[in-house]
């Protein structure tokens, strides 16, 4: 057994609701779009409700993330160069190329492209990595480093790659950055604290948890109804523009991906630990993007009408990209499997962490 197998969490997989993750989306999408035909004052009425649901949206992601295990980096350095050279010296320019080539034309959909690429994944890419038999402890490290970094880098991309093309107020980018990832990590970070002082990590994973990933999806459909309530009128009389964005999204996810593999697996990764960077590298922050689209650009709304098109083609995407990541598993990695994979160490470090805070947490009952 490798230890990438031997070092696993206990695997939860992809729930029904998760798999359907896209037909939700157009449900909500559907739904919003009837009540703004027929019902528009409905919309206007629950308008102030959307920075709630917003930050609803990314709250639940920051309480599963480790602060702490950041300084863990240090141990598998490489890792963490690869993402952050990927996540904020590549892919913002890779998705303003593809924007530029498909979409030139339609600059709002251009702008919101480039929204999707300025910000890596910091939720779902936990279950693409633990479907796709990935390294659960490094994906931990790896969406630390991301969450941190991405509260500074993500203004700077936007004034540096759009600010040439489109009035921006980078001050207000700055505060929805702020609003909507600064505040969730504080808040995430503290009530977790409190949870696994108070109950334990038993208690946070088994109960907790499923609350809080049904609090993100309601906050999710919620927000995506009363944003096309809103923006109905624009959608209905330019259906059209919602296929143009799949082909440079389709493009960017597949040659992300597989091409990080290949440099993983090129400096001597193992497969869990290549499938884990690749993830970490390729899924997108699209909460944030939906937040910073709904604030900075509220004047232009197929800005964000753009951003909610990620997901919409993310989740059958990543579901697809995960089934051929485990068909590579033998053909790319035969020569590689024989190496420990980088985190037996971090793995080990934090089972032990782990039974330190579960008997605190019966200590505190």
């Amino acid at each position: 057994m490798s230890t990438a197998q031997a070092v696993q969490p206990q695997r939860a997989g992809l729930s029904l609701v998760g798999k359907l993750l896209p037909v939700w989306i157009i449900l909500a999408m559907a739904a919003g779009l009837l009540l703004g035909r027929f019902l528009p004052q409905i919309g206007e009425a629950l308008e102030p409700g959307i920075p709630l649901g917003l930050f609803l949206m990314i709250y639940p992601a920051m309480t599963k993330l480790e602060l702490g295990e950041v300084r863990n980096a240090v141990k598998d350095w490489k890792a963490a160069a690869i993402v952050i050279f990927f996540n904020y010296a590549f892919n913002p320019f890779l998705l303003y190329g593809f924007g530029w080539l498909f979409l030139r034309n339609h600059p709002d959909l251009w702008t919101g492209l480039v929204l999707l690429g300025v910000a890596p994944c910091i939720a779902m890419v936990l279950v693409w990595t633990d479907l796709a038999r990935g390294n659960g402890p490094l994906g931990i490290v790896l969406m630390a480093w991301n969450s941190l970094i991405q509260m500074v880098t993500t203004p700077f991309f936007i004034w540096l790659i759009l600010g040439a093309r489109v009035s921006i107020d980078v001050w207000l980018v700055g505060q929805s950055v702020l609003l909507y990832l600064g505040l969730p990590l504080l808040v995430g970070a503290l009530s977790r604290a409190w949870m696994l002082r108070r109950k334990g990590l038993a208690w946070f994973r088994s109960k907790a948890l499923p609350v809080l990933d049904d609090v993100q999806l309601i906050a999710l459909m919620a927000t995506l109804i009363v944003m096309f309530a809103l923006k109905g009128e624009v959608i209905l009389q330019h259906p059209e523009l919602i296929w143009l964005m799949v082909p440079p999204l389709v493009l960017f996810f597949f040659v992300l991906f597989f091409g990080v593999l290949l440099v993983s697996r090129r400096v001597g990764f193992c497969y869990a630990d290549s499938a884990t960077t690749s993830f970490h590298c390729t899924g997108r922050n699209f909460e944030l993007a939906i937040a910073i689209a709904l604030t900075a650009f509220a004047s232009r709304p197929l800005v964000g009408v753009s951003t909610v098109i990620g997901p919409l083609i993310e989740v059958p995407l990543m579901l697809t990209i995960v089934y051929l990541a485990k068909k590579s598993e033998w053909r790319l990695f035969r020569s590689n499997t024989a190496g420990a994979c980088t985190i037996e160490a971090l793995a080990s470090t934090q089972s032990a962490q782990r039974t330190a805070e579960d008997a605190e947490g019966r200590k505190g009952r």
